[in-house]
């Protein structure tokens, strides 16, 4: 302790003066991107315009690095070797979640680095790698102009800095240390209504992913239970690998995932005008947007029970049919024998093959990267379609569990989805996330023994050990539905005197949420994608939260019908409970239990 103490008082006096600095640097950037903006206006060149908006940038960075109010540093010491064989030392501080420049100080002996994406901040991620390999930027900071970007790391030492307010509070000579007190001490408070960044302490394989730069991969797949912190590597690996001036798409199955990662992704790294976040939904919508959709786009889009031969064969036979809403409506009246107006959830992905098929672009400009969120619940033919809107060059991260995977899926491997983008095998990589930082060990136990049912080949995966609760799986027998929502009730009210807030009731199918409805008194949202989910407690479906987290999630009538002996039954509880990072309760009917219950049901060793 007395060393922190220690620490902090030096690291106190490095903080200060980069804030004296801050204070007169700020206005200086104001003005400089005032200037460069008008003159930019006043000759409205393209160059000009790119060379304000990089200055704006360089302002919003310092800007929010300042009002950041729980900042978060790591210090690296080290030494480092040139290509010649020359030794030199470095002493930098990195931020953990700001993309931004890096200072010198004041007094010129040390410096402080506001970027935890640049590549000499890799050695925060895994002081122990043996090289970096260093753009001109970083050569430069560094006062190592010219020779090779290949740096050898000959010993290197990490802290955690610790700041409340404008105060160092604390530094830790192992690295993660605070990571993993401020991670405690935040799943021990109530969920939020937004993507809360808890599993950015990446491993060594997790950062040579993140990493790799150049080479001949064209997709990376991250794999992992839900709570590995999937999205976090996925943001991480485009701020790092691609070209930070780059912009690209981030796509989700659904508006609620949507409307849930997307004010979180700055804090990875990805600033908002690189970033265009849709769901799938979206995007036929642009594709289409005189079209006659339902209101309700809202869940997770199906997959087409026809290939995209099929359908392109019965497009080509309508071919001469200009209006292009009545050539599909052709085609689906051939291959379906049925025809609406409306335009459903069924009719977005083949919709999409139309688009490709008919060489219809996209109104965006092309990304040079595509990240997809909840992988495994984006239809075949969507890949397909966007593979051929989106180019050859765009890279793709692919983040998902393929236990999650919807009744609907036709993705048995991520081998099809590689097929469907039209890779090879030689093009993409995979990595297994394998810590959970999210799920507690009870819950998450639960989960794997339902994963390794249906799975029994699948890698192994474990609940981080400091995770601050155990979890709870309850099982609750009740003869009637009117007591499952007495019993409902009573478990909402109990948790809330408990002080948690962020409650999830789950029904298992849409057309049944009305009859719960009548049958609760309590307060809630009900959740139907069209608006984001606001925080308490909500009435909802399974595929309308996934990728979503709360503190209890309760689901109802877990019954034979409901939930059968198929493995797509394992699949929904799975994705059901792993949402919870702390309670979970599940009411069965006393006749007709469904059969997936005894992995549920705690075990006793």
């Amino acid at each position: 302790m007395a060393e922190e103490l220690n620490g902090s008082e030096s690291e106190q006096t490095v903080y200060d003066a980069w804030q004296r600095w801050s204070v007169k640097e700020l206005p200086r950037r104001r003005l400089a991107a005032d200037h460069a903006r008008g003159r930019a206006l006043k000759t409205n060149d393209e160059v000009l315009w790119q060379h304000a908006e990089q200055i704006e940038r360089g302002y919003s960075q310092l800007h929010d690095m300042m009002e950041r109010q729980d900042p978060y540093f790591a210090r690296i010491r080290g030494r480092l070797e040139e290509s010649n064989g020359e030794r030199f030392d470095v002493d930098l501080r990195v931020h953990r979640y700001h993309r931004s420049d890096a200072f010198p100080l004041v007094n010129g002996d040390e410096m402080i680095d506001i970027s935890h994406l640049a590549p000499l901040s890799d050695l925060v991620r895994n002081p122990a790698q043996e090289t970096l390999t260093l753009p001109v930027t970083d050569r430069r900071f560094l006062g190592r102009d010219g020779g090779s970007p290949q740096i050898r790391v000959i010993e290197c030492q990490v802290e955690d800095i610790e700041l409340k307010g404008e105060r160092v509070v604390r530094t830790a000579p192992r690295y993660g240390a605070i990571f993993e007190d401020r991670v405690k001490n935040r799943l021990s408070q109530s969920a939020l209504p937004a993507l809360e960044i808890l599993a950015d302490v990446l491993d060594r394989e997790q950062n040579a992913m993140i990493s790799a730069r150049g080479g001949r991969r064209r997709a990376v797949i991250l794999d992992g239970p839900a709570g590995t912190g999937k999205t976090v590597v996925a943001a991480h690996r485009v701020a790092v690998s691609e070209d930070p001036e780059s912009s690209g798409l981030y796509v989700t199955p659904t508006a609620t995932l949507r409307d849930y990662v997307k004010p979180a992704l700055p804090r990875l790294g990805i600033e908002p005008n690189r970033a265009r976040v849709y769901a799938l939904a979206d995007l036929v919508a642009m594709l289409w947007p005189d079209w006659p959709w339902e209101r309700d786009l809202t869940g997770v889009i199906p997959d087409s029970s026809h290939s995209g031969e099929t359908w392109s064969q019965a497009f080509e036979r309508y071919r001469k049919i200009a209006n292009a809403r009545v050539l599909y409506r052709e085609a689906k009246l051939l291959l379906d024998g049925t025809s609406s107006e409306r335009m459903g959830v069924a009719d977005v992905a083949p919709s999409l093959w139309l688009a490709a098929w008919m060489g219809k672009s996209l109104p965006l400009s092309q990304p040079r990267w595509i990240i997809v969120d909840e992988a495994q619940s984006i239809p075949l033919l969507a890949y397909r379609a966007m593979a051929q809107w989106l180019g050859p060059k765009a890279h793709w991260v692919l983040a998902g569990d393929l236990m999650q995977r919807g009744a609907a899926s036709r993705i048995a491997h991520w081998d099809d989805i590689q097929t469907a983008l039209g890779l090879r095998p030689d093009q993409i990589g995979r990595l297994w996330l394998s810590h959970n930082y999210r799920v507690p060990v009870n819950i998450h136990a639960a989960a794997e023994r339902l994963r390794k049912a249906i799975m029994p080949d699948s890698e192994d995966s474990q609940s981080v050990p400091w995770h601050p609760h155990l979890g709870e799986v309850k099982i609750g027998v009740m003869a009637t539905l009117e007591e499952m929502a007495q019993t409902a009730e009573a478990q909402v009210d109990q948790w809330h005197r408990q002080g948690l807030s962020a409650i999830a009731l789950l029904a298992p199918a849409t057309d049944q949420i009305g009859r719960w409805e009548t049958l609760f008194t309590m307060p809630w949202q009900r959740l139907n994608g069209r608006e984001p989910y606001r925080g308490g407690t909500v009435l909802t479906t399974l595929d309308l939260v996934r990728g979503l987290e709360f503190d209890a999630v309760l689901l109802l009538e877990v019954s034979e019908e409901a939930y059968p002996d198929q493995e797509e039954s394992a699949r929904a509880l799975y994705t059901a409970i792993t949402r919870a990072r702390r309670f979970v309760h599940v009411l069965v009917p006393l006749d007709r239990p469904s059969p997936w219950i005894q992995y549920l049901e705690q075990k006793v060793e």
